[in-house]
């Protein structure tokens, strides 16, 4: 071979090896980087053995039925027992998707909150303003609406509230009193009582105070018969006897007893008995007419208190002596024989003997009928044998005891309106009530001097399941009112986002414990959500692994294989680099040669 083609083939030799040299090298990065992707998704498969899933288990039956979602968090259902579980930042604040910042804003609620429950009309604004943003519908923000706002719903009062209210006047009470509107026990049919005493026939009469001949016995309200049947029993309503222009009389009758300490205690308790019905069974009708109004309780626990305390006497007085039994004399006040119990609040007449029972009979009953509408005490009147006036005790016939079931039921109401309007207000202390005076004398609580004071009135009761949902959207309102809120949407878009947040500490959960308030804690800690591994996220992290591995094995043996054979071409081409190498320098020399010669 001549020089020049040596030197051409030693050329092409080193183009070659300088070829097979790089893709050596590239293939060798190649491998490297094959190594570094072999080593992350062995990373990243060890990792997804940890991987969690959360649920939402309210019910404790370790059930992973219900992912933890925002949307399921923020929506009542029976999945969550109608009560919401909030999210919500490291300040307390509620986390809220952007439909419900856009109600939470249209209400005029501050992000800082209020601190506080506001009024119903910001509740009402911000129920009306979930229907805008799709989150209701408007018929379900209608229907919340309409019951009345519970502003104690998760702060520490759970009850809900089942009742739609209005508001109204005196005359407004007195329709639901006559049965208008209201379908629950509003008259006297069946409230007379004559269990103390089997042998006291009690009647009701009804007439015109200051009229003694206009009272007839109510039909239905005794069995004593005196002066004709007038209206039904089950026809006068409590509104009758708080705003009627006619009276209504209890009276208890006996006939023909010899001790009258007994006689007269039992019909004293007897009358009591019955009157005590009639306004047991008003108060009961108060407070499912005024359920609506928190203070209705207290205020018949204070009328009755006060009943208890200035009229009612419970027990039997000492008997056997004058001085242990009447405490004082009081001739000339109803006549020259008449004397009062002090401790019963009872004004006791004696009458004298007549000729005839009957006629003796109607003088004592009159007697006490035109007595007990003139005060406000019980009036007893009986008629003695003895001609000694005055002597108690003896062999004594006919005992009357009558008292005013209206004044009786207007002291009542106008107890129950003293505390309404606060004890010790300037209103309240209008008016005047005093058992031992005239009727004449009294300060009742009617529509006069009510003035405009406004009852709540409960209209409807709710179904369960929309208290339910009210209460649910009322307790989620007073949480933002009171701790304030912040907008996340990614919260309810991406539940491995929300996951993230939760696991990481930057968001935390806010529910509701056992005192009815609510507290913030970490969500590991909440006993209503369940961390579970996530096996088919594990599964799908180990096919992947697998099948990533297989691919790299199979492509580092691919690029074993070219390496091998780039070092096998080099070898040789080295080889035939140093053998025409040689070639080259013989010739060189050979010429050196000739011409030296």
């Amino acid at each position: 071979m001549g020089l020049a083609a040596s030197q051409a083939r030693l050329l092409t030799i080193t183009s070659r090896k300088s070829r097979a040299q790089f893709e050596s090298m590239n293939l060798s990065h190649q491998k490297l980087a094959l190594s570094r992707n072999l080593t992350d998704i062995s990373n990243e498969y060890q990792n997804s053995l940890d991987q969690t899933k959360l649920y939402y288990d309210f019910y404790g039956v370790n059930s992973t039925d219900t992912p933890l979602t925002y949307n399921m968090l923020m929506a009542p259902s029976s999945i969550n027992n109608y009560t919401p579980t909030l999210i919500s930042n490291n300040q307390g604040q509620i986390v809220l998707s952007t439909p419900y910042a856009a109600a939470a804003r249209d209400a005029g609620i501050p992000q800082e909150g209020l601190g506080c429950t506001p009024s119903s009309l910001m509740r009402d604004a911000f129920i009306q303003s979930l229907a805008q943003q799709g989150i209701i519908t408007q018929a379900t923000a209608d229907a919340i609406c309409a019951v009345d706002y519970n502003n104690k719903a998760g702060l520490g009062a759970d009850n809900l509230v089942n009742t739609i209210t209005t508001t109204g006047g005196y005359d407004d009470l007195m329709n639901f009193l006559k049965g208008e509107n209201f379908d629950g026990k509003c008259t006297l049919d069946g409230l007379l009582d004559a269990s103390v005493a089997t042998d006291h026939a009690m009647v009701i009469l009804k007439g015109t105070a200051g009229n003694t001949g206009s009272y007839q016995q109510v039909n239905g309200g005794g069995a004593y018969g005196h002066g004709g049947q007038g209206d039904k029993l089950s026809e006068i309503t409590f509104a009758d006897l708080l705003n009627g222009g006619n009276e209504h009389l209890i009276v208890a009758i006996e006939s023909d007893k010899d001790d009258v300490a007994k006689n007269y205690w039992e019909e004293y308790n007897n009358v009591k008995n019955t009157v005590k019905n009639v306004h047991n069974q008003l108060a009961e009708s108060l407070m499912s007419i005024l359920d609506g109004d928190s203070r209705v309780a207290d205020a018949i626990a204070y009328a009755n208190s006060q009943m208890d305390s200035e009229l009612w006497v419970d027990g039997t007085p000492d008997t056997g002596k004058s001085n242990n039994w009447w405490r004082n004399s009081i001739g000339g006040f109803f006549g020259a024989e008449q004397y009062v119990e002090e401790e019963a609040n009872w004004w006791t007449l004696s009458i004298n003997s007549g000729s005839a029972m009957e006629k003796r009979q109607d003088k004592t009953f009159d007697i006490a009928l035109d007595h007990s509408d003139d005060w406000m005490a019980m009036i007893n009147c009986y008629r003695s044998k003895k001609s000694v006036p005055g002597d108690l005790f003896g062999n004594h016939h006919e005992s009357i005891a009558a008292m005013d079931l209206t004044n009786a039921t207007k002291a009542w109401f106008t107890y129950f309106m003293q505390y309404m309007n606060g004890l010790g207000s300037a209103k309240s202390n209008s008016w005047y009530i005093n058992w031992r005076d005239k009727v004449s004398n009294q300060s009742f609580a009617d529509k006069n001097s009510i003035g405009d004071f406004e009852f709540t009135f409960s209209t409807t009761q709710v179904s369960d399941n929309e208290a339910l949902i009210s209460n649910f959207y009322d307790t989620l309102f007073n949480q933002i009112c009171v701790n304030g809120w912040t907008e996340n949407n990614e919260v309810a878009t991406d539940s491995s986002y929300l996951k993230e947040m939760l696991q990481n500490g930057m968001m935390y959960i806010t529910s509701m414990a056992d005192d009815a308030y609510f507290y913030q804690n970490n969500y590991s800690t909440n006993t209503f959500i369940k961390e579970v591994s996530d096996d088919a996220a594990i599964a799908a992290a180990e096919s992947k692994y697998t099948t990533e591995k297989a691919r790299i094995n199979a492509k580092e043996q691919e690029i074993d294989l070219k390496m091998k054979n780039l070092d096998t071409e080099i070898s040789s081409l080295e080889t035939e680099y140093e053998a025409v190498k040689k070639v080259i320098e013989g010739n060189v020399s050979k010429s050196f040669t000739r011409y030296d010669s």
